[in-house]
């Protein structure tokens, strides 16, 4: 199975308080599921064309245990299957070797164009 791994540092921005998800000043589960989405996105990123892009389309993610601003976070993806326009990703959340989220992501690859010609045009 292909595997990726990438850091972040949780920063006062990615707080639950800061982010409204909550009241205290740790890691938001929304800050951690967008670290995930963008480690399961650069991972894509390279086996996509210049025209292709990925957009998140399933997210299911299990946050067991709180992390302090500063805490670094170690975000590993797993592809799990592969469909032609859609890859199903498994994920593990580390904050200093403990386990702080479990999941699954699903990505789907879409022509960069065709996708934003669907958005509504307002006037």
């Amino acid at each position: 199975m292909k595997e990726f791994s990438k850091s972040f540092v949780v920063a006062s921005k990615d707080t639950a308080k800061e982010i409204g998800s909550g009241d205290l000043d740790v890691l938001a589960t929304p800050a951690m599921i967008a670290m995930v989405e963008n480690t399961a996105k650069e991972y894509l990123h390279k086996e996509l064309a210049p025209e292709e892009s990925s957009v998140g389309t399933i997210i299911e993610a299990k946050h067991l245990r709180p992390s302090t601003v500063g805490a670094e976070i170690i975000v590993k993806v797993k592809v799990e299957s592969q469909e032609p326009s859609k890859i199903n990703f498994s994920f593990t959340v580390f904050d200093n070797e403990k386990i702080i989220a479990t999941g699954i992501h699903q990505r789907a690859v879409i022509l960069t164009d065709v996708f934003l010609s669907k958005l509504a045009v307002t006037k």
